[in-house]
């Protein structure tokens, strides 16, 4: 499990997040037109046996009868054909989408959607019977392979099944299933939110499943596990002081042959600035826009970009973005009562070429250093390269970097940059953040130790031996997990479990 990181979010009003969402939604909406345009019509013989496996799940789901309107879909060079089943002709919701392989007719998977968050009043216990004897008379007694995983959370009657290869779960392979108030089963589906399934094309048996005897003892992984639990610092959830904080610090699965983590780690580097401390002060638009014109190259007093202004006031802080209809074409945050500028994005109108990747990674993060060094107040002369990804999309590198406490990660410190990867350019800096109300830091003298840490939390949250899929291998690793993938961390003053973000 990685820690997490509360990094601010640089460049977005409002008003441009609902903007991109707009346009994902119309993305997706497009994908979806464009395979309707390439189905194939469904043969009547398979029509029949879809049919009869729709007419034996209603004798387990019996509000299926109530949805006698179906439409068939058929996407090329796919396995499942899709069913749509309604009231009526002219209601949108609720109906029920259902999957169909598309050769044996048999639904793989069912949804009722009813246009609404899913809530059940159905009790616990009594859900979870209902889903156990579904699966028994859906699969057969021996529940098609799949068992109950007993570290489900017990929240919102819903429930995942395992499927087991010699005698272990395997992670990719699980099915989800939610009981509504009524304790019918409202949705049978894949996955468990937190791991990519394995496609229904899949054949299983073509997969190569490490042998059990291959894992190193959970004892000797949970010694290991000390060197995973990185204490950080963090403001409280209601903002009145910091705490020292544990929580494993990797992916969330352990490979049971090494004791290593799954997904290579991110090095935590210390990097040497040379802060100027230079203020950046804008009274109005007009300064605001000189300042970005500056950092550009771009004249925002010029063209037909869009204006607009947003402020929050949870944090002090005014939002200005120019824009066109396509992209953002500057954009800064500054403090209302002072006029500070803390951030601010432009995009690169000198980049020429559509030559991606120019740059490496340790050449753009000199650029970063550079561009943050700048703005950095006189006392941030060290900081940790807590994070670093290049984003094809933008053809971009972004640095994170966080402030130290005796050596102690302070995680709502973090600064940004993003710099162009074919020219170099720096498009977005963020120096704002930090110990603004000057709280103390805890006496990290007094704090428990990784080992004590370490064991509280396995007493909590005990490993688990599981299968997870490789896919460049097309093999399925054993792996370590902590169960329930849990977000609470371990207050190094007291040693009690506290949940950011929740607890007060």
């Amino acid at each position: 499990m990685k820690k997490r990181t509360k990094s601010m979010y640089v460049l977005l009003a409002t008003c441009l997040a609902a903007s991109a969402t707009f346009s994902v939604v119309s993305g997706k909406e497009a994908s979806a037109q464009e395979q309707r345009n390439e189905t194939g019509a469904v043969d009547a013989q398979t029509v029949r046996k879809i049919e009869q496996s729709i007419e034996r799940l209603s004798e387990l789901v019996p509000y299926m009868k109530e949805y006698p309107r179906s439409e068939f879909v058929l996407f090329k060079n796919r396995s499942l054909i899709i069913v749509n089943k309604r009231k009526g002709t002219d209601q949108e919701f609720p109906y029920v989408t259902l999957f169909a392989d598309a050769k044996t007719g048999e639904i793989k998977r069912f949804m009722l959607l009813t246009g609404t968050g899913f809530t059940s009043t159905y009790p616990y216990e009594k859900a979870k019977e209902v889903a156990i004897t579904f699966m028994k008379k859906w699969f057969g007694e021996d529940m098609g392979g799949y068992q109950f995983d007993p570290d489900t959370p017990k929240r919102n009657s819903s429930f995942l099944f395992r499927k087991i290869v010699n005698g272990i779960p395997f992670r990719n392979d699980t099915l989800g299933i939610s009981v509504d108030s009524e304790g019918q089963i409202k949705n049978l589906a894949k996955g468990d939110g937190h791991t990519e399934s394995i496609d229904e094309e899949q054949d299983v048996s073509q997969i190569h499943f490490a042998d059990p005897k291959q894992a190193l003892p959970k004892e000797k992984i949970e010694q290991m596990l000390v060197s995973y639990m990185k204490p950080y610092i963090a403001l409280s959830t209601d903002g009145k002081k910091y705490r020292l904080l544990y929580q494993p610090a990797f992916s969330g699965e352990i490979l049971a042959a090494t004791g290593k983590d799954k997904v290579e780690p991110t090095l935590h580097r210390l990097i040497q600035f040379q802060p100027q401390a230079k203020e950046v002060i804008v009274k109005s638009k007009e300064e605001a826009a000189a300042f970005l014109g500056r950092q550009s190259g771009y004249d925002f007093t010029k063209g037909r970009s869009a204006f607009q202004q947003t402020k929050n006031p949870d944090n002090g802080l005014t939002n200005y973005v120019w824009m066109t209809e396509d992209e953002v074409l500057g954009s800064l945050f500054f403090e209302e009562q002072t006029g500070k500028v803390t951030s601010y994005q432009v995009l690169d109108t000198k980049k020429k070429s559509k030559a991606k990747k120019a740059l490496s990674m340790e050449q753009a993060l000199q650029h970063a250093i550079e561009g943050l060094s700048e703005f950095l107040p006189l006392t941030d002369k060290g900081m940790t390269l807590t994070a670093y990804r290049y984003v094809d999309y933008y053809d971009s590198y972004e640095f994170d970097f966080s402030q130290l406490y005796q050596g102690y990660v302070i995680d709502d410190s973090i600064k940004q940059a993003h710099v162009d990867a074919a020219t170099g350019k720096v498009t977005l800096l963020d120096w704002g953040g930090g110990n603004k109300k000057k709280l103390p830091f805890p006496d990290t003298k007094k704090a428990i130790t990784p080992e004590e840490a370490t064991k509280k939390f396995l007493q909590k949250y005990p490993l688990k031996l599981y299968y997870s899929m490789n896919e460049a291998k097309n093999a399925a690793e054993l792996v370590y997990i902590l169960p329930g993938d849990p977000s609470e961390e371990i207050d190094a003053m007291t040693g009690e479990f506290y949940h950011l973000g929740i607890d007060p």
